[in-house]
């Protein structure tokens, strides 16, 4: 009989330890999302720390960017809407490639970030910090 009893707690133990990975996966997610994808302190393009944010150009910028990253997202969205090619000869179709591809990967992330599962991933961790 005893060996039943301790059986049945080692299915407790498993158990309650795979909803603590569970929850430490949850909350590993969010942290990842929001500290990694959306600091305000870094470029959102190349990382680098940025004091704030200059909301100073031709285009309104939809991320944070430092002055390097600032000044290509407007050449880049400058070119887009048919404008010249400037001095910078590397800032070629493959360069407007980058800058398509990159501001689509950012748009799938926000979309990702509105969608039905991630916002109840939200609300279960918001449950769970609450315990």
């Amino acid at each position: 009989m005893a060996d039943i009893l301790q059986f049945g707690k080692k299915v407790e133990d498993l158990k309650s330890e795979r909803e603590a990975l569970l929850r430490q996966r949850k909350i590993e997610s969010l942290r990842k999302i929001f500290q990694c994808t959306r600091c305000a302190m870094k470029c959102s393009k190349c990382g680098a720390q940025i004091e704030g944010r200059d909301d100073g150009g031709k285009f309104a910028t939809p991320y944070a960017f430092c002055k390097s990253c600032k000044e290509e997202y407007e050449e880049y969205r400058a070119r887009a809407a048919g404008g010249p090619n400037t001095l910078c000869y590397w800032h070629n179709a493959g360069w407007m490639k980058v800058w398509e591809s990159w501001l689509e990967h950012q748009k799938c992330l926000d979309n990702y970030r509105q969608s039905k599962e991630f916002l109840q991933l939200l609300e279960e961790v918001e449950l769970l910090l609450k315990k």
